[in-house]
């Protein structure tokens, strides 16, 4: 029985206010966390393009593609479907002060710390200290090619491309729970992402480009509104900017032709354009020019095949182009018309997170390029790294054994082949020669400078009763120069001859690892008692995996200082991280503001952002739940270190600046 005046009897034990409260944050709390959203996120590291594996599977998807892409063009199809429904120019509007910042991304889906690294760069504003200026987010993200490396499956865009970018900006989470799990949720005033496809894009027929980009859905925060793989944005102020599709053979085809056609009909009197390519295909045609002033007989080579459909385009725009951008190439170049001469500006930034490519090599001074009726003079303004810091970034490619285990192996299993066929083919049972093995005349004779021609005659006497060795010595050759013949326009015949050189080294340092290692171990374990194969095997391998990787980085590094070889792969097998950059560029009224920025080192510690529980972590995969009013990136850095978008600076002292 209740007496009057006396307080009701609280409905939680001990009857206080304190735990109701206590009860009631905890509801709201339960609440709070059957309405977050889970979220996975895989961090890959950066691929390796030297490795065992990745080599055969890398270039069987490169021939399928080049095969195929040739019959089927992804690109017709696309213009079929757009037939019924047009695909109009999309207009970017302008923010309150006239205008409209516009990043410029290429080459990002790496590996996830440089890729991750630049996605939080260019979803924040940048403070630039130095300038005391302060660039806000870009209303649009302009992604130049090759989203992701090596190729487009096995989840490649999810993995290399999405999970970087949607964790650095995240779209919101409702407290709502969505009606289904991949119900997108779209953000007011939601920035765009405009993407045009690289070559690696176009490994997999451009179906998972087309998914990704063409099909209206969000990447985190990001809007996707293009159709095709090509397109135009109209900006304010008149001006324009297209984004070209030249598949593989970088050629154009004829809907996109005209397509452009048609938006060159729509531009009005003063209107300037920028152009996205998917490559630099300029330093190609220059370095055609600096090839026919150098022979003897006027050649009739035309324009480089990857220059010829870009030069099309910028043949129809004429002055009204202002400036052409490019990636592909994983660096910062800038090349201005020579003073009194006419041109657009020509720009290649490729940085967005994969390995990083030299600036040495780059044409400088360039040659003049021919576009429609005019030539065109360049001068190199500047190049990031500089090209003093890429030699010796690329001098460093003699450690590779310490970078790539993986191939290093492969180089030993190698000599442990070749050894292993010589010694077999010497046990053969051949008149007019004494039946000891190739091992054990190895191990009669003394490791000596005097004994290395007795060493090699008798392995051309086995040899030339082994077939097996000599197509697998010919089979070393031949690959070690198709390996220094490759990118290389001129002087083929040298970098065949400087690669075929390279593969006698390998088998002589196969044979040399031989002779040592038996002479070695019969002198340990004495002449009587043949060492154990097990120990051999491992002798070989860490012997042959180091001094073969050792020779084989330093002869990458040889022949790209005395005969320009191998500049893609002597910066490749390195997988340097960092050096990177983008442009942030401000559109307003009659002018172009373009900030190059550089992002010197990237992050590769990192920790969970603020509002963000982690469920499990396997792999590299994380599984976390985001609460709701978590807006901010996933993943922040760890150990004190800077916020990335805080660490950007300036490339050029200055901002370029190019009127309407």
């Amino acid at each position: 029985m209740k007496h009057s005046g006396s307080a009701p009897e609280s409905p939680y034990p001990g009857g206080s206010q304190a735990a109701a409260d206590a009860a009631g944050s905890a509801t709201i709390a339960s609440a709070s966390a059957a309405t977050g959203r889970v979220e996975l996120y895989t961090q890959r590291t950066m691929v390796n393009w030297l490795s065992p594996l990745q080599l055969p599977f890398t270039a069987m998807r490169v021939a399928v593609a080049m095969a195929i892409g040739a019959f089927a063009d992804q690109r017709m199809v696309q213009a079929a479907l757009t037939t019924l429904n047009p695909n109009p120019p999309l207009p970017v509007p302008a923010d309150g002060h006239g205008g409209v910042w516009v990043d410029y991304l290429a080459d990002t889906g790496d590996g996830w710390d440089s890729t991750y690294s630049m996605a939080l760069c260019v979803s924040h504003a940048v403070t630039l200290r130095e300038q005391g200026v302060t660039l806000p987010r870009a209303k649009v993200l302009l992604l130049g090619g090759d989203q992701v490396y090596p190729t487009p499956a096995h989840e490649g865009y999810r993995t290399r491309f999405v999970d970087p970018f949607r964790a650095a900006f995240p779209a919101p989470v409702e407290i709502v729970r969505p009606a289904y799990s991949d119900q997108p949720i779209k953000l007011p005033d939601a920035p765009w992402m405009v993407a045009t496809p690289g070559n690696h894009d176009w490994y997999d027929g451009l179906r998972g480009f087309a998914r990704l980009f063409c099909s209206g859905k969000p990447v985190g925060g990001w809007e996707t509104r293009q159709r095709t793989g090509y397109y135009a944005l109209q900006l304010p102020g008149g001006w324009w900017v297209w984004g070209l599709d030249l598949q593989l053979e970088s050629e154009i085809d004829r809907p996109q032709r005209e397509y452009f056609q048609k938006m060159h009909t729509a531009l009005q009197p003063g209107d300037r354009v920028v152009l996205c390519a998917p490559e630099a295909s300029w330093i190609d045609e220059m370095e055609r020019v600096r090839r026919g002033e150098r022979r003897a007989v006027p050649s009739i080579e035309a324009k480089t095949p990857r220059f010829r459909s870009l030069s099309e385009i910028e043949g129809m725009l004429g002055d009204r182009l202002a400036l052409v951008l490019a990636g592909n190439s994983h660096h910062y170049a800038h090349y201005v018309p020579r003073e009194g001469t006419a041109g657009p500006h020509r720009i290649t930034c490729g940085g967005g997170g994969a390995f990083l490519h030299g600036t040495h090599l780059l044409p400088d001074p360039p040659r003049p390029i021919v576009v429609g009726p005019a030539r065109q003079f360049y001068e190199l303004k500047s190049a990031y790294p500089e090209k003093s810091a890429s030699r010796q970034l690329r001098n460093r490619a003699w450690q590779l054994p310490a970078r790539n285990l993986s191939f290093c192996a492969l180089v030993a299993i190698l000599y442990l082949l070749f050894d292993w066929i010589i010694q077999s083919a010497s046990l053969v049972s051949v008149p007019g020669r004494d039946q000891r093995s190739f091992v054990d005349r190895l191990a009669g004779l003394e490791v000596t400078f005097g004994n290395i021609g007795e060493v090699f005659h008798q392995l051309f006497r086995v040899m030339a009763h082994s077939p097996a060795s000599v197509v697998f010595a010919a089979a070393i050759v031949f690959t070690c120069a198709a390996l220094s013949t490759r990118d290389v326009r001129r002087g083929v015949r040298l970098a065949c001859v400087v690669g075929a050189l390279h593969g006698l080294l390998h088998l002589a340092l196969a044979v040399a690892l031989l002779w040592l290692v038996m002479r070695l171990n019969f002198h340990v374990f004495g002449a009587d008692n043949a060492p154990p194969v097990l120990l051999f095997v491992v002798e070989a391998m860490l012997l042959g995996g180091a001094l073969g990787g050792l020779l084989f980085g330093a002869w990458m590094v040889l022949g790209n200082a005395l005969w320009r070889l191998h500049p893609e792969e002597v910066f490749s097998s390195q997988r340097i991280a960092d050096y990177k950059c983008f442009l942030r560029m401000r559109f307003e009224g009659g002018q172009l503001t373009i900030y190059p920025l550089k992002l010197e080192k990237v992050c590769r510690h990192w920790k969970l952002g603020e509002g963000v529980k982690r469920l499990t972590k396997v792999h590299g995969t994380w599984r976390i739940r985001a609460q709701p009013g978590a807006t901010g990136p996933r993943f922040v850095p760890a150990d004190g270190q800077v916020m990335p978008p805080e660490a950007v600076r300036m490339i050029e002292e200055k901002p370029i600046i190019i009127q309407r």
